[in-house]
C-alpha cells in the first residue's frame, strides 16, 4: 500500500480496554449522556509493567524477561440530544524497556462515532477508527483504519436491527507482504431483557485482498507462489449477553469460518469471551476479561506460513484481573495480572507470557 490512511472514530469496548491495559473508566469519570454539551474525560496512568516474555517467542530458549515504564493518556467525549449524537475516544499509550530499545514502542487509538435519528424508528449512524503502533527504534510500525455505515431499526419490545457496510486496511510501513484492504457487510440484533440487561447477536461477512501472492503447496515440501493475489473471506457470528449494573457481566460465543485461495490460511474458529466488573467494597473496583479459543486448520501446515508481523495483533487465550483503589475522586491506585496463551506469527504455534502491572490513574 502506497500511503498511510488517515483517521478517526468509533467507541472502544471494555474487553479492548482491559486486554491492552486499559482498566474500565471508574464510576465518578463516566461521561454523562444527556444534554447538548460537550462532556469530556481524561486520565493520565503511569506505572510499572513486569513482562515474563517481552518479545513473545514460543521456545524457551529464546524468552526474554523485562520491566517496563507504561504510560497511557486518554480522553474522550460526548454530545448528544434527542436527535443526534457526536463521540469520540483517543488513547496514546507510551512503553519503554531498559535494555531492549527495539521494542520501545508508541500507539495511537483514535476512534469515533456520529448519528443521527431521521425518524422515531430509524437511526443512521457512521463510524471509523484508525490504530498507528510506531516502534522507536524497530521497523515494524503499522498502522489500521476502519470505517463503518449502519442503518438502525427500533421495532417493538426493544428490539433494534442494524444493517452495516464497512471497509479497511492493514498498512506496514517498512514492506508490503502483510498489508491487506477489506470490505465487509454486518446484520445486528439487539433485545433489551430489562434496565439493566442485554442481549445481541451478529452476522459479519469480510472480503480480505492481500498484497502478497497467494501460495500453493507444491512437491518436496515447497511453497510455490501463484500468479495472483491472495484473497480471503471471514465469515463471524457472534451471540452476546450483557446483564448487571452494579455487577456488571457479560459472555459472548463467537464462531468464525475463514475461506482462502492460499495455502494455509483456511480455518475455523469458536471462541468464548466472559467479562466482569463490579465494586467488592467501598472504592474498590474489580474487572477481570477472559477468552477462550479452538482453532483447527484445514491444510497440514508443515511449513512455516508467517500470519502478521505483530503477534500482539491475534489474541487467542487470555485471563486478565485488574484491581484498583480509589484514594479521591480524580486518583487511584491500580495494580494488574494478565496471562496470555496467544497463537504465534507461525499458526498452531504458541507463546505464553504473563505480565504484573502497578501504578497510578489521574482523572480530570
Amino acid at each position: 500500500m502506497k500511503r498511510w490512511l488517515a483517521a478517526s472514530i468509533i467507541a472502544v469496548g471494555l474487553a479492548k480496554n482491559i486486554v491492552h491495559g486499559q482498566p474500565l473508566q471508574q464510576n465518578s469519570s463516566e461521561v454523562k449522556t444527556e444534554g447538548t454539551k460537550w462532556q469530556l474525560s481524561h486520565r493520565l496512568q503511569g506505572g510499572w509493567e513486569h513482562d515474563s516474555n517481552i518479545y513473545e517467542a514460543s521456545s524457551q530458549l529464546t524468552i526474554k524477561a523485562s520491566g517496563s515504564a507504561r504510560f497511557l493518556l486518554s480522553t474522550r467525549g460526548d454530545r448528544r440530544n434527542n436527535l443526534w449524537q457526536i463521540h469520540y475516544d483517543y488513547a496514546a499509550a507510551l512503553q519503554t524497556y531498559p535494555g531492549f530499545g527495539n521494542e520501545n514502542k508508541l500507539s495511537h487509538d483514535l476512534n469515533g462515532l456520529a448519528g443521527v435519528r431521521l425518524k422515531s424508528w430509524l437511526q443512521v449512524s457512521a463510524k471509523a477508527n484508525a490504530t498507528l503502533k510506531f516502534y522507536l527504534e524497530n521497523v515494524a510500525d503499522y498502522g489500521t483504519t476502519s470505517g463503518n455505515l449502519t442503518v438502525s431499526v427500533f421495532l417493538p419490545h426493544q428490539i433494534t436491527v442494524s444493517l452495516g457496510g464497512e471497509t479497511g486496511q492493514l498498512d506496514y510501513a517498512a514492506e508490503d507482504d502483510f498489508d491487506f484492504t477489506f470490505r465487509g457487510l454486518d446484520l445486528g440484533l439487539r433485545r433489551a431483557l430489562s434496565s439493566s440487561g442485554l442481549l445481541e447477536a451478529a452476522l459479519n461477512r469480510r472480503a480480505f485482498r492481500y498484497q502478497r501472492p497467494a501460495q500453493a503447496y507444491g512437491e518436496n515440501q515447497t511453497l510455490l507462489l501463484k500468479s495472483h493475489a491472495q484473497r480471503d473471506a471471514l465469515t463471524t457470528l457472534r451471540v452476546a449477553l450483557t446483564y448487571g449494573r452494579k455487577i456488571v457481566t457479560q459472555i459472548a460465543l463467537e464462531t468464525q469460518a475463514n475461506r482462502s485461495n492460499s495455502f494455509g490460511y483456511d480455518f475455523k474458529r469458536l471462541r468464548v469471551s466472559g467479562l466482569l466488573g463490579f465494586r467488592p467494597a467501598r472504592g474498590w473496583m474489580l474487572r477481570a476479561a477472559g477468552l477462550l479459543q479452538n482453532k483447527r486448520y484445514r491444510d497440514d501446515l508443515a511449513q512455516l506460513n508467517l500470519r502478521d508481523l505483530d503477534t500482539e495483533r491475534e489474541q487467542s487465550n487470555f485471563l486478565v484481573v485488574d484491581l484498583s483503589r480509589d484514594l479521591s475522586a480524580e486518583i487511584s491506585l491500580v495494580t494488574r495480572a494478565a496471562f496470555y496463551d496467544n497463537e504465534s506469527t507461525v499458526p498452531g504455534i504458541f507463546y505464553r507470557k504473563i505480565l504484573y502491572f502497578t501504578g497510578v490513574e489521574i482523572r480530570l
